[in-house]
């Protein structure tokens, strides 16, 4: 098989935008764009392909579920204080996968922040009133950010993106969102924003704090670095200046590539190549053993897989 690239699906937003890459989310299904696939939409090409494409352990698994959503994340204003159902939840309230994901920070400007859980303990009995009268803000742990920076956000943890910051996101296939808190902004028509609250207050662990929500690693230039590793996913990041062949002779997965910054050419073993610009991602079958990345002078890539 060769490697697919699809069409971006943009979203506008009261806070400013999004780029779905990869998407099987229903209503927000990738078209792939180019090549043998060109116009099939991402379930049809699973459905087609099963575990040529997942990978025979995540087919098993998943089935015709793709696993994964990847997107990039423009933030011109905060984003509401949310949070996200776990599996169990998920499934028994939606009939969805939960969402666990993680960050990385492409762009920030100087003040930039995110929010990553609570930095003091919120008892359970106090949070509707918290969340009434607006003391939940002094809560939030607020973390101030810079390019590289990465967080992983399991579910039931409370979040928010600061305005002023460009997001890589990785996350399970979920479109399930609590929103527990927004500034009392009111949207196009001059109505508060709806909040999920009695939802939110059944996800989230009460009682727990996050002093130090940052993933640490030493990034390693014309290597391989790992970033996150889950039940979830794996997301690795790779800073190149020069050819790289990555076998992938040992992973029962498909992969994702983003570009963060710079250009390269994706080469396949059946001699495919896939061209890939800053902001963009193409996805790898898992029948591909390995994949050559020829970096336009130097790129910076997230390379995700289950």
């Amino acid at each position: 098989m060769e490697t697919i690239k699809f069409k971006p699906i943009y979203k506008p937003t009261l806070w400013g935008g999004e780029a779905w890459l990869i998407s099987a989310v229903k209503g927000s299904e990738s078209v792939a764009e180019g090549g043998a696939m060109d116009g099939k939409t991402l379930p049809q090409i699973l459905a087609e392909s099963k575990a040529d494409l997942l990978g025979k352990g995540p087919w098993a698994k998943f089935g015709e579920a793709f696993p994964l959503l990847v997107k990039f994340i423009d933030a011109r204003q905060d984003l509401s204080i949310q949070v996200h159902p776990d599996d169990e939840m998920a499934a028994r309230v939606h009939g969805k996968f939960g969402k666990n994901e993680m960050w990385y920070v492409v762009d920030a400007l100087k003040g930039s922040y995110l929010i990553d859980g609570f930095a003091k303990p919120l008892a359970e009995a106090d949070y509707a009133a918290a969340v009434a009268d607006g003391s939940i803000e002094g809560f939030l742990n607020k973390v101030n950010v810079e390019v590289g920076d990465v967080f992983y956000i399991p579910a039931g943890r409370v979040h928010g993106i600061g305005g002023g910051t460009d997001i890589a996101e990785i996350q399970q296939s979920s479109d399930v969102t609590y929103r527990l808190y927004d500034y009392n902004r009111r949207d196009a028509n001059g109505n508060l924003r709806e909040l999920h609250t009695d939802l939110a207050k059944q996800a989230i662990p009460f009682g727990e704090t996050t002093p130090d929500p940052r993933t640490h690693y030493a990034e390693k230039l014309d290597q391989l670095t790992e970033l996150v590793q889950s039940p979830f996913f794996t997301t690795n990041v790779l800073r190149l200046t020069k050819p790289m062949k990555r076998d992938y002779s040992a992973v029962d997965s498909f992969r994702v590539i983003m570009t963060l910054e710079g250009s390269c050419c994706l080469t396949s073993p059946c001699g495919s190549t896939v061209i890939l610009h800053p902001h963009e991602a193409a996805l790898v079958p898992a029948q591909s053993e390995w994949i050559n990345i020829t970096p336009d002078g130097k790129v910076k890539l997230l390379e995700s897989y289950v």
